[in-house]
């Protein structure tokens, strides 16, 4: 059995202190193999908040995947957010960014967020085809049961979320996910928990988003993810965080042989 742990959105300078205590307390009952972070640990790309997230995350020893969001770039410094916006997040978490391996499991990275963008709305994420060509070559060297990308924006507006998303290339990265092995993507951003299967003319492959550890809410409780691999079944539950205490919920299983859509 391999459990992986995702959160996402934890956007430390309005982060939930009570869902961040609970989260950690949920995490390390749990004892997952590994634990996938899918961008927006900041909420201004502040150097203290950083230093909160770094300070957290640590407190987790197990393998880590740490993937950036748009909001981990300096927000208030404009020629620093053109010239170098990953700066402060590569300081803390570039050992954690190409892959993590733990159990039957194999995650990588790629990051969809920008500092800059000529378009209006610089929050929207956009793919670099060559980068996520040499992500999934990185799960495609190993002989991992359970393959996974992790990056920010879903490559696809989420059934029913209140975030709408227009990531850039999302179909095209969609259609080389679905070739690939890699058989789940994990995402953030819309701060809704979901699953929904991603089905191509070439494959197919579970799209997973987490929900978020901060106080800005979207109409859905704080909550993360926790993913279970046992022989060749995966299934996904959302854990939500409430004030009378975590709730399990089961949002969706499948077999994880590489692009079986069942």
């Amino acid at each position: 059995m391999t459990l992986i742990a995702q959160i996402a959105d934890i956007h430390f300078g309005a982060e939930d202190d009570s869902a961040i205590a609970d989260a950690e307390a949920c995490i390390k009952e749990a004892r997952p193999d590994m634990l996938v972070v899918c961008g927006d640990l900041t909420q201004r790309g502040r150097t203290r908040e950083f230093d909160a997230a770094a300070d957290w995350l640590d407190r987790f020893d197990l393998p880590k995947l740490i993937v950036p969001g748009n909001h981990d770039t300096p927000m208030f410094n404009l020629a620093a957010r053109a010239a170098e916006p990953f700066k402060r997040f590569k300081q803390r978490f570039s050992r954690y960014f190409e892959s993590a391996e733990a159990g039957q499991a194999i995650a990588v990275g790629l990051n969809t967020a920008r500092g800059w963008q000529a378009r209006k709305n610089w929050a929207e994420g956009t793919v670099n085809l060559t980068q996520l060509d040499e992500a999934l070559f990185r799960a495609a060297e190993t002989d991992a049961a359970l393959k996974l990308l992790a990056c920010h924006h879903p490559f696809h507006s989420l059934p029913g979320a209140p975030l709408r998303t227009r990531t850039r290339r999302g179909r095209r990265a969609s259609d080389k996910v679905a070739a690939s092995h890699v058989q789940i993507v994990l995402t953030g951003h819309v701060h809704t928990p979901s699953v929904t299967l991603r089905e191509r003319a070439n494959g197919c492959y579970l799209a997973v988003s987490s929900g978020t550890l901060s106080v800005r809410l979207r109409a859905e409780p704080p909550s993360f993810n926790l993913i279970r691999m046992e022989s060749a079944d995966v299934m996904v539950d959302r854990c939500d965080l409430l004030s009378d205490g975590p709730r399990l919920t089961r949002m969706g299983e499948f077999k994880s042989h590489a692009n079986a859509c069942s």
